[in-house]
């Protein structure tokens, strides 16, 4: 290296183990200020690159993430936002096992999202919910909740801000290596120019033509006789041309050598631009494989606190997150009021309670759950009788990630209502109740990242009607009594997915002892076997998919009497085909199920099958937006299964939409085939968009029944106003025709009026 010049690009390395190989080097005037450059790659094998770029003024060697102009803007305490709901059902008649008339009822409902100080978010439902009817109960429920979704997505946006503000930090030293490139390219301009400039092309013609003019000269001197003194004179000049002549060789030769060594520089220069492109390009490649990593990172990763020490290492600091993100990104649940406690299958699951619920689960996993029980979910189905209040409380520990591998220990406890017909129907007699406790373990293993095996064990107490009724042993004494397995119960799920057929299997395996009591299902008196298999495979690129299941003993009633068992198989298939510009074709055969009351506290539960058909096609004409469909379906049943008017029925639906403008239309055609009966319905709906506040719609129906003479008319009206800052309005009401008693139709009008407002 000649003095007054320094190493411009050291060296450009590439690591592999222990082996390091040097590939270019290059000086650079010494009045340019210089650093180094080192970039890393992103996979198991590290490129790092050495480079000198001319700095920049100010420039830091340290890189930092660049921080946001701070806001002279005040941070809201509380941020609400959300949505109100308020809806109206009146119907004349519903179809039910009970005959009622003119029935009302109402809902109101709220969700707010609550976001204090912009970084903890939290959701409020607020629904109420009463009638005018004796079969619906009027409740209020209230249900807060840590928001742990918005918690997550708010972090991983944090994060992915900062990833790039510290990639813009590092482009600047790109930016540096391409004003190099242009640099370069500019003085290969130059010299490129200089090697064509006229002045040199010029000068080498003239001294040819003396050269030419010389030999001439002297050519001629040889064929004349001239004096002495002429010849001297002559020898003088041809002296001082020789002289000139050689003068003029050495410049020649100078200018030789000069363009020699310039095409030198220039081939010079070329190799080390190319080079410095082929880095620059490999850099900033770099640099988006960098990241597109992180960002894949950020948006997969599910531990928040691993995902943020990771990426410390790009200098991310902690004060993009919020205090306390570790402990908060941890609370997997915490919710107050009316909520759905979902745990195990052995334990508590599908449950809704009115309390309070927190899973909370960093390394290891805590998790507890205290309230009210209701099991009324179909409450039209049980009369407003005297009913005993109902309490579960569940408590787990264990170690590893609710997702992931882990190891559970669940202990719960509480008081249940005996659902038992025999018993809960006693005239004047209040309904038993009765409490239970029990304990189970779980594990979940993850084979890979597309298997997964989940196995629980659980041991309870006995039911009061199975142990000694002068109880002079603890009742918890079953559960330590490992001789007695009657009160015991097993479980085993798989969830299975095989890329490369794209199968997805799913099984489950229960068996509960006769004496065995959880929050999940009813006590039968009985030991019971269940289980369930379901595939999934798509065939033809996805074009053709295929879903069946077979299960055993799905059957669970709770007015059921006690020693009942069941050992039912019930199958189902459905495939559906997706081709490219052609009609969506789905069919299916699978079971079916209606609850029928039979007296008081009296119902009965029967099974059949249903085989349906479909085709649906999506198309335009010019503008026009039209939809097909067809539907067919038959019920496999037969009239002393059911008291329901289309038993053992076919029935076919035509419908074909339009939309163009501020139209759309539908047209509805229906026929339904019974050996008792047939009936043809035509339907049809106009709407119209008046403007952006107003829409109506209305249509008509008509309905040919054969055990009636006249044909039976109905119809349908609509309206939606969507008023600016107030919210939107719908009303409807319809006109229909119900099953009735004797194979009747009975009249039965609906009507709606909804407000809905989001703020």
């Amino acid at each position: 290296m000649s003095a007054g010049s320094i190493a411009y690009a050291n060296n450009i390395r590439h690591l592999n183990g222990r082996n390091e190989q040097k590939i270019a080097c290059d000086t650079f005037p010494a009045r340019e200020r210089l650093r180094a450059v080192g970039i890393s790659g992103v996979s198991n094998r590290y490129d790092v690159f050495y480079i000198g770029i001319p700095e920049t003024n100010g420039a830091s060697e340290n890189v930092t993430v660049a921080q946001q102009p701070v806001e002279n803007r005040r941070v809201p305490l509380l941020k609400i936002t959300g949505n109100i709901l308020y809806d109206v059902n009146y119907r004349s008649r519903i179809d039910t096992p009970y005959a009622e008339k003119n029935m009302y009822q109402h809902t109101v409902q709220t969700r707010l999202d609550l976001v204090y100080k912009e970084r903890y978010p939290f959701k409020l439902y607020v629904t109420t919910r009463f009638s005018n009817s004796s079969l619906f109960r009027k409740y209020t429920d209230l249900n807060f909740q840590f928001n742990q979704s918005e918690f997550k997505r708010n972090i991983k946006e944090r994060l992915w801000n900062s990833v790039q503000s510290y990639l813009a930090s590092k482009s600047g030293k790109l930016d540096s290596l391409k004003r190099l490139i242009e640099t370069k390219k500019k003085t290969i301009g130059n010299l490129s120019q200089s090697l064509q400039a006229p002045d040199v092309t010029q000068k080498m013609v003239e001294e040819r033509e003396k050269e030419l003019l010389s030999k001439r000269s002297g050519t001629g001197s040889h064929n004349q006789h001239l004096p002495v003194d002429k010849v001297d004179s002559l020898k003088e000049r041809v002296s001082d041309v020789k002289d000139k002549i050689i003068e003029e060789a050495g410049k020649i030769d100078q200018y030789k050598d000069s363009i020699t060594a310039k095409k030198q520089q220039l081939d010079s220069l070329r190799t080390e631009l190319e080079a410095i492109e082929n880095l620059y390009r490999k850099l900033k490649l770099n640099d988006e494989l960098n990241l597109a990593a992180v960002k894949k990172q950020i948006e997969s990763g599910n531990d928040l606190t691993a995902l943020a020490a990771h990426l410390q290492q790009l200098n991310v600091p902690d004060t993009v997150l919020p205090k306390g993100y570790k402990t908060l990104s941890s609370l997997q649940t915490l919710s107050i009021g009316r909520s759905t406690a979902d745990y195990t299958e052995l334990s508590v699951r599908n449950v809704s309670i009115t309390g309070l619920q927190v899973e909370f689960n960093p390394r290891y996993y805590y998790a507890l759950a205290v309230g009210k029980v209701d099991y009324r979910f179909r409450d039209y189905i049980v009369p407003n009788g005297v009913r005993s209040n109902q309490y579960v409380a569940l408590a787990r520990f264990g170690k590893g990630m609710k997702n992931g591998n882990h190891l559970y220990l669940t202990y719960y406890t509480g008081k249940r209502q005996f659902f038992n017909a025999s018993i809960a129907s006693q005239a004047g007699g209040s309904i038993p109740e009765y409490k239970l406790a029990g304990v189970t373990l779980e594990g979940q293993y993850r084979l890979n990242k597309n298997i997964t095996l989940i196995g629980e064990v659980a041991k309870s107490t006995m039911p009061y009607y199975s142990v000694d009724s002068l109880q002079r042993k603890s009742w918890m004494n079953a559960v330590s009594n490992f001789n007695e397995r009657s009160n015991e119960a097993v479980a085993f799920n798989l969830l299975s997915y095989f890329p490369k057929t794209r199968t997805r299997f799913t099984g489950n395996l229960r068996y509960t002892g006769a004496n065995f009591q959880s929050f999940s299902s009813f006590t039968t008196g009985a030991s019971q076997l269940k289980w369930l298999g379901r595939l999934e495979q798509p065939l033809f690129k996805k074009q053709l998919t295929f879903v069946t299941s077979l299960q055993q003993n799905d059957y669970n009633n709770p007015f059921l009497a006690t020693t009942y068992k069941s050992s039912s198989l019930l199958a189902s298939i459905q495939a559906t085909a997706r081709i490219k510009k052609w009609p969506v074709l789905s069919a299916g055969y699978y079971p079916s199920y209606q609850l029928i009351k039979t007296g008081d506290d009296q119902y009965t539960e029967t099974r059949y099958y249903i085989m349906t058909g479909s085709a649906g096609y999506y198309y335009n004409i010019k503008e026009t937006q039209l939809s097909t469909y067809a539907v067919y379906s038959r019920f496999y049943n037969e009239m002393s299964d059911s008291g329901f008017v289309y038993y053992n029925s076919k029935n076919l639906l035509l419908s074909q939409n339009a939309a163009f403008g501020r139209f759309s239309l539908m047209l509805n055609a229906s026929l339904s085939t019974s050996t008792e009966y047939d009936m043809y319905t035509l339907e049809n709906n106009v709407q119209v968009a008046v403007s952006k506040i107003v829409s109506v719609g209305a249509g008509a129906k008509m309905i040919r029944y054969s055990l009636l003479p006249e044909k039976q008319w109905g119809y349908n009206a609509s309206l939606t106003l969507r008023i600016p800052r107030l919210g939107d309005i719908q009303l409807m009401i319809d006109k229909g025709f119900l099953p009735g008693l004797n194979r009747q139709l009975t009249e039965n009008r609906v009507g709606r009026l909804t407000y809905y407002k989001t703020f």
